[in-house]
């Protein structure tokens, strides 16, 4: 089962239950509903569960049953139209919470934490996109709103702090558990990514100044100049030649005795600086 489905029936399994609490949890089930010519209600939904949980609370309500052909169902009750076209009463502070909880069931969707932070509403009218708003803002959360091609409305967060308020405040744990585990894997991988870059840059640095140094060696040999060198150069240009391929720390080891590491490396700059110098002379 995906993220979405997983939090949509995790939502279900805990509804409202005080009567103003449930009568808003209705009108997010029902965000997008639309009165047909009949003077019935249309609702359009795609996932299964969701169906079933608006059948269940109309059910509750009017004590109808729902007609359902595949994503599309029907009501015929003329209270739920007629409740529907009054403006929804928030009356106590959980009622929005109520509202968004259905919306989010019937009208939300939400994203895989392992690919990215993101849930979406979807409005069909400019009613219900500011109810959404307002419902979200009346709670500190601040939403993003596009609008989307069939002419509707997608109201949306992707800032995973937001999110996980979201999920904390209506009580999806195990979607908030997913999504914080989810992140801390992505932190996980990036801090090791970070490590990883480091080290490879620090790895072509090492290269780099080990070609210089390599080279320069090279150069003082060829022109007759490597004994030229005092002996502590010498010393160290030697163990180079040998080792040309192990780290600073690990060259400065094998000296006798051992040196610092930068005290190795002001040794290897000063034989870079002697093969530069004997060049000018």
């Amino acid at each position: 089962m995906n993220y979405s489905l997983a939090l949509k029936e995790e939502l279900i399994a805990t509804p409202p239950h005080t009567p103003c609490c449930r009568a808003a949890y209705l009108r997010g089930l029902f965000l997008n509903a639309a009165q047909t010519k009949t003077g019935k209600v249309l609702l359009k939904l795609s996932a299964l569960s969701a169906r079933r949980e608006c059948a269940r609370v109309y059910r509750q309500f009017y004590k109808k049953t729902a007609l359902i052909d595949g994503a599309t169902m029907l009501f015929s009750s003329p209270q739920l139209l007629s409740d529907l076209l009054l403006p929804p009463k928030f009356a106590c502070q959980e009622c929005r919470l109520a509202f968004l909880r259905g919306a989010l069931i019937a009208a939300g969707s939400a994203t895989d934490p392992e690919k990215s932070y993101h849930i979406e509403f979807h409005a069909m009218e400019p009613d219900g996109r500011d109810l959404l708003v307002d419902a979200m803002q009346a709670h500190g959360w601040e939403a993003k709103v596009r609008v989307c091609r069939d002419g509707g409305f997608g109201i949306y967060i992707k800032k995973n702090a937001v999110i996980e308020g979201i999920l904390s405040v209506l009580g999806a744990n195990q979607a908030l558990f997913a999504l914080m585990n989810a992140k801390i894997t992505r932190d996980i991988r990036s801090e090791e990514n970070r490590l990883t870059n480091c080290e490879t840059q620090n790895i072509r640095r090492a290269v780099k100044a080990s070609g210089r140094v390599l080279a320069a060696i090279a150069d003082l040999r060829q022109r007759g100049l490597f004994e030229a060198m005092p002996e502590e150069l010498r010393y160290t240009a030697l163990l180079r030649e040998e080792n040309p391929d192990i780290s600073l720390p690990e060259l400065a080891q094998k000296h006798n005795p051992t040196l610092t590491k930068s005290g190795l490396n002001h040794r290897l700059q000063k034989i870079i600086a002697f093969a530069e110098g004997a060049k000018t002379t």
